[in-house]
């Protein structure tokens, strides 16, 4: 659904794309490391980010991505204090904050080290690094981007997402999740898709936008409180 930021919600449309242009980056990458908190030097390219369940993102206004683990200390059973976790991909705990980190000259990987953990993640991007967020198990909860001038690329099977005063680029693919949220602005410079199979789609964005609308649905229904003009020739 595509509608203006003060109108009762309504939902299901399976996918929207606003045409636009392509954006390629950079990256270099360094480390630093404080309690809950781990620092990624990384001022542009992607950051790659696969299976934290639980995650709410932002854009940071360093040159650092901020990674904090809020509940890494509590989550650690008694039995486990002091020993090492033994991953069956052979990856080790090198934050400190239950996360292994990948890199490479053009980007970097977040991997979180137990299936089981419960952890909630907040993480600041610089705004010119890409999010790359991939999700494929059935246990991760809705991803948060929360006021995101960053490109995001999102992948998930049973997760949702929530968009909170974003502006695009996006592309945004889902199975199972739902995807909701608004559009402080329609970034004009590239492309933004969104796609759920099964899910709903709930967007908000601002009534004077300028953009290209394509809307399609499979087995669901469009609603929305623009003037949008139907082509019936085909």
């Amino acid at each position: 659904m595509i509608r203006n930021f003060k109108l009762e919600k309504m939902k299901t449309i399976k996918s929207v794309t606003i045409l636009l242009l392509l954006f390629i980056a950079t990256c270099t990458v360094a480390f630093s490391q404080n309690g809950n908190e781990y620092k990624l030097a990384l001022s542009s390219g992607k950051l790659y980010v696969q299976d934290l369940g639980d995650v709410e993102f932002s854009t940071s206004s360093s040159n650092e991505v901020i990674i904090v683990n809020k509940d890494h200390r509590s989550n650690q059973s008694d039995r486990a204090r002091g020993l090492k976790l033994i991953n069956g991909l052979g990856l080790d705990d090198n934050t400190g904050i239950g996360l292994h980190i990948k890199k490479s000259d053009s980007e970097a990987t977040l991997i979180q080290i137990s299936r089981n953990s419960s952890s909630s993640f907040n993480i600041a991007v610089p705004k010119s690094v890409t999010i790359v967020y991939e999700h494929a198990s059935v246990h991760g909860k809705t991803v948060h981007f929360k006021k995101v001038t960053n490109e995001i690329e999102v992948t998930t099977t049973h997760s949702g997402v929530r968009l909170e005063e974003v502006t695009g680029p996006m592309t945004i693919s889902t199975v199972h999740g739902d995807i909701e949220g608004d559009f402080v602005s329609i970034n004009q410079d590239n492309p933004i898709s969104i796609f759920s199979t099964h899910g709903d789609i709930d967007l908000a964005i601002p009534s004077n936008s300028k953009a290209q609308l394509s809307l399609s649905t499979g087995w669901g229904e469009i609603y929305s409180d623009l003037d949008i003009e139907v082509n019936t020739s085909n």
